[in-house]
């Protein structure tokens, strides 16, 4: 399992565990009573800082971006999960998602098309 800390302005507002990654983003679970965290003053959602700790084929590394809270879906009394999809990742972050989810490692097309091209020459 991932490991996800939503941020805002370098503070920590929740650390969890992702339940389902995709490139476009991720969800977790939230305990109801911290669901107000997310939330500014005038009950919008914040624009978080995103950090999540992946398993790449390379070892642990960690990935860094921001997004925004897409849709809050209640599963018990207690419990709801958050779904949060990406505005901006850093460079490489989505390979690196792409390495996790894989089986197989990620290769540039680029790199395989050229080095195919210097064989033939």
């Amino acid at each position: 399992m991932e490991n996800v800390l939503l941020k805002e302005n370098e503070e920590v507002l929740l650390q969890g565990t992702v339940t389902d990654l995709t490139p476009m983003g991720f969800e977790c679970n939230v305990e109801l009573d911290n669901m107000n965290v997310l939330r500014d003053g005038s009950g919008k959602f914040k624009y978080l800082d995103i950090e999540i700790v992946l398993n790449t084929h390379n070892g642990d590394c960690s990935v860094c971006g921001g997004g925004c809270v897409h849709s809050v879906r209640r599963v018990s009394q207690q419990h709801c999960k958050v779904t949060v999809r990406f505005k901006e990742m850093e460079q490489n972050g989505y390979k690196l998602i792409s390495e996790h989810l894989s089986p197989n490692p990620v290769v540039n097309l680029d790199d395989v098309r050229s080095e195919r091209h210097s064989k033939r020459a």
